[in-house]
């Protein structure tokens, strides 16, 4: 019995309040731009800034994405909660189950594609004119 008390203990522990449990993190690699809901004009180089996006357990009650952008002086200058779904051209069977995958992130209505191009923590920023004409606005 003591054992049981102790595990749920350390599964409440576990969970991140407004969020669920993390279910996973990537580092965005910033190689051509930073995100559009950052960014959403192009302006600013990514050169020095971190991008980590973190995937929630408890998506269909906060939308289960969050998104967090580091300048290069290491200040975070955004930190948001956002909505996200799988790319409506990936496979609607298993769209992790192959790669690359895509998922579309939406932070205060800006949405964002990122791509997962093998299995490694990192995501790309996608600017792929295929992948953005079939977007809609929400699944």
């Amino acid at each position: 019995m003591l054992t049981l008390i102790v595990f749920a203990g350390l599964l409440c522990g576990c969970s991140v309040p407004g969020r669920g449990y993390l279910d996973s993190r990537f580092d965005v690699v910033m190689d051509s731009r930073l995100p559009k809901f950052f960014d959403p004009g192009g302006q600013i180089s990514p050169r020095g800034y971190k991008v980590r996006v973190e995937y929630y357990s408890d998506a269909p009650k906060t939308g289960g994405a969050r998104v967090i952008v580091v300048e290069p002086s290491g200040r975070t200058v955004f930190d948001k909660q956002g909505k996200f779904w799988w790319h409506p051209l990936d496979d609607k069977d298993r769209p992790a189950g192959h790669f690359p995958n895509h998922t579309v992130i939406s932070c205060d209505g800006v949405m964002d594609i990122f791509e997962q191009r093998r299995m490694e923590p990192l995501l790309y920023l996608s600017d792929d004119k295929t992948l953005w004409d079939a977007m809609t606005a929400t699944p």
